[in-house]
């Protein structure tokens, strides 16, 4: 194989990736430390050379890629063709072929061997799967923080809708709005309101998990100033994203407040019809009063909440469960993870654990069912 092919690729944008340049630097220089690192890299990955290139192209960030997997030309698909004939003949030399290519090195032929795999992609596999996943980035994660950086989030929360109890005509609103959303429906920013613990970033969180097709991008609230830089980035991307806010509240004269409200609605710019907002806050008044503001004109601190609520097309309300949604709540949780006691003890235990939690909320419930669960798995009191 001549190895000035690997710096030849059109479509990908995998000329600097590490493997690649260690093949092709093993043609010019000190082949031993090339090879070894080809090998000590795939080691480590644990992938054969087919898997580590799959990985390579399929998450790669490419613009040729995105392009011709929003509109198939002839041109882009022969330059992706091109580079896939690269990767498959790189591939196809064993790695045996490939040590008897660059020297008669005793060290060499005594170095391990890494193993080839396949690789018998075609390009109708990278633009459908562009096609469902996006490129780079966003075909690897799924989702992220920004603070004036994109970051992606490793981990995050596995919570379910199904894991949620109750408030089903709350969660019900967020759903079908998002559904109009991946619809290519008309749909609206949303705006949680309730008391603490009552399932409003939960039901965001399994919402995520409910549509695999979303993106999620977190903002915390002190960096709402960065959400034009985000609409700009994501507004380019051929994918769905909500982007969460959770905790919203400001101060008296916050210049975020107006960055929200012109995000929202009221800029020049249009917002991305790729982006919705969904925000949570425990506070009836999402802008703090002073002393001064309720003495000169409380009607106008209203008003000045009112005109941020108001750009969220969609107004939800949490409010902490009575004893009897509570309890229920409990019930179906426990019910869930099959704890098998009684419903009396159940629900006295239940009612001892929120008064030292200092109310119920469905977070309660679910804190005392997992905590009741490791009393009972340990044969302890409760």
């Amino acid at each position: 194989m001549n190895l000035e092919k690997l710096k030849s690729f059109c479509a990908f944008n995998v000329k600097d990736d590490v493997v690649l340049t260690d093949f092709y630097c093993c043609g010019y220089e000190n082949p031993v430390d090339y090879y070894s690192d080809i090998v000590n890299t795939l080691l480590e990955k644990g992938q054969t050379l087919g898997e580590y290139v799959h990985d390579l192209l399929v998450y790669s960030d490419s613009p040729v890629v995105a392009k011709c997997a929003a509109e198939r030309t002839p041109a882009l698909v022969r330059a992706i063709e091109y580079d896939l004939s690269v990767i498959k003949e790189l591939v196809s030399l064993t790695s045996e072929q490939f040590r008897e290519t660059l020297s008669d090195s005793e060290i060499l032929r005594e170095m391990p061997a890494y193993d080839n795999g396949k690789f018998d992609y075609d390009a109708d596999y990278f633009l459908n799967f562009a096609q469902k996943n996006g490129t780079g980035i966003f075909a690897k994660y799924r989702a992220f923080s920004f603070d004036g950086e994109l970051k992606p989030i490793l981990k995050t929360d596995s919570i379910t809708l199904a894991d949620l109890k109750n408030y089903e005509v709350q969660r019900n609103q967020v759903v079908e709005n998002t559904l109009c959303f991946l619809h290519n429906q008309p749909a609206q920013n949303v705006l949680l309101y309730g008391d603490r613990g009552t399932g409003k970033s939960s039901t965001v969180k399994a919402i995520f998990n409910e549509y695999k097709e979303l993106r999620m991008v977190e903002v915390a609230r002190n960096d709402i100033n960065v959400l034009p830089a985000l609409f700009e980035k994501l507004g380019k991307v051929n994918m769905k994203f909500i982007v969460t806010i959770d905790d919203l509240a400001f101060n008296e004269n916050d210049d975020r407040f107006g960055t929200l409200k012109a995000v929202l609605d009221g800029s020049l710019a249009l917002k991305p019809e790729n982006i919705l907002i969904y925000a949570t806050t425990n506070r009836r008044k999402i802008v703090r009063e002073t002393v001064a503001d309720r003495e000169i004109s409380g009607a106008d601190a209203i008003d000045e909440s009112m005109s941020l609520s108001d750009r969220f097309g969609l107004f939800v309300t949490f409010m902490r469960p009575d004893k009897q949604t509570y309890l229920d709540i409990v019930k179906k949780l426990a019910k869930d993870m099959e704890l098998d006691i009684p419903e009396e003890r159940l629900f006295a235990a239940a009612e001892r654990f929120s008064s030292r939690r200092g109310g119920r909320s469905p977070r309660v419930a679910r804190q005392f069912v997992e905590w009741l669960r490791g009393r009972i798995e340990l044969n302890l009191e409760y």
